[in-house]
């Protein structure tokens, strides 16, 4: 506790001895968060290790943690939580690279002298708890919580996505004014078997009940960001009338939106097709008869043809967004997006998907670059070296690709 007195500290967060490997990657992770400024972070101060056990101090909070006010909420005091926590959120995912916290829970949020509420234990990201799991049998044997856990992390694909920490805010949230989590102790993972999100029991408004509805959707994308969050949660703060656009809820809308996509290429080959072996008219014969060239692109401007393009941009358009969200594996929209334009492109030119296909080549070559540095950063975490490389290869076949085009 010398270091704590020190600084006038007085909590101070300690892990079990790693191997070099931790070690390294724990002082990596911490050099990343010691530069993030934002109001509500309670970032950490120091970092050392003591017998090869890394320790971080923090600030001293007086007014501890929001876990001693379960069930005792107001609906403007969980308005004031969204808020302060999405920022807090925001910022963090919008870092390079972003930082997904993983660990949302009453217990990782610090009450304020002022009264606001700060995100503690963001420091620990997704690469640290990796290679911590790696380097110790015990310590951080499972990242997260799983009262407050979504369900997609129970599933083979449990890479942390930005969407994860909402659905944990979301927990969050409605454990503070009822009391417990919409699940009790098995979080998501009774989504994923088909189980209903319980009412919000309490005299509440409808705009905070859809607000939490959306945070705890079992579906992902259907989740509002943490920036979409937190302008909700100001907007309400604000008395300005909330512009929800809630979707219906459907199980199998997730799965449907890549059917929807093959279903639109399916059609355009389709109608390809039909437009290469249509019968040709009398010019037509006289034509080729007469040894002139014919464009074997098919000219057809049927308005089948137009809603079949259209649409194949919209999904493009929703791909690039999931990019420019700078989730895990965001790249992977450019890559699909690129397909999509171009099927597009050659089917019915336009200046406007030309434009598209400009910006997302370019964003996807920026994230090319991105991922060969970080390739490189990690040179001395093998495993973790290579998915960089394997991303950055994939990412750059999608690039070559469409180089002449």
């Amino acid at each position: 506790m010398a270091i704590s007195r020190k600084f006038g500290l007085q909590k101070t967060i300690r892990r079990t001895g790693l191997d070099d490997t931790g070690l390294d990657v724990f002082a990596r992770e911490f050099s990343l968060v010691v530069n993030a400024n934002h109001k509500n972070l309670l970032k950490p101060l120091y970092y050392d290790t003591y017998d090869r056990k890394p320790y971080l101090v923090l600030p001293f909070c007086k007014n501890g943690s929001i876990l001693k006010h379960l069930g005792k909420f107001t609906e403007e005091e969980a308005w004031k939580l969204l808020r302060d926590v999405a920022d807090g959120l925001a910022y963090l995912h919008a870092m390079n690279p972003p930082i997904i916290h993983q660990d949302i829970k009453p217990d990782n949020i610090m009450i304020g002298d002022n009264g606001d509420y700060q995100i503690t234990d963001f420091g620990v990201s997704s690469h640290v708890r990796s290679t911590l799991r790696r380097s110790l049998s015990l310590a951080f044997a499972s990242a997260g919580t799983i009262a407050y856990m979504a369900p997609e992390r129970f599933g083979r694909d449990n890479a942390p996505i930005m969407a994860n920490d909402i659905y944990s805010l979301g927990a969050t949230t409605y454990e503070m004014l009822t009391g417990d989590t919409p699940f009790g102790d098995d979080g998501g993972i009774l989504q994923k078997k088909g189980a209903e999100v319980p009412a919000l029991k309490g005299d509440y408004s409808n705009d905070l009940r859809i607000v939490i509805d959306l945070c705890l959707r079992a579906d992902s994308w259907e989740r509002p960001t943490a920036e979409q969050l937190r302008q909700y949660a100001v907007d309400h703060l604000d008395g300005k009338k909330l512009d929800l656009k809630v979707k219906k809820k459907n199980k199998k809308e997730g799965k449907g939106k890549m059917k929807l996509i093959a279903a639109v290429i399916a059609a355009v080959v389709v109608i390809s097709a039909i437009a290469l072996l249509w019968p040709k008219s009398d010019s037509s014969r006289q034509e080729a008869q007469t040894n002139q060239p014919i464009s074997t692109k098919p000219k057809v401007n049927t308005d089948s043809l137009r809603q079949v393009t259209a649409e194949l941009v919209d999904s493009a358009k929703l791909q690039i967004a999931i990019g420019d969200a700078k989730g895990t594996n965001y790249e992977d929209g450019y890559i699909i997006a690129l397909e999509l334009l171009h099927q597009s492109q050659d089917i019915l030119p336009a200046d406007s998907v030309a434009q598209m296909i400009h910006y997302t080549d370019s964003m996807l070559d920026d994230a090319y670059k991105k991922l060969i540095v970080k390739a490189e950063l990690f040179g001395d975490d093998p495993e973790n070296s290579k998915a960089f490389m394997e991303r950055a290869n994939k990412a750059k076949d999608a690039i070559d690709k469409y180089k002449d085009n």
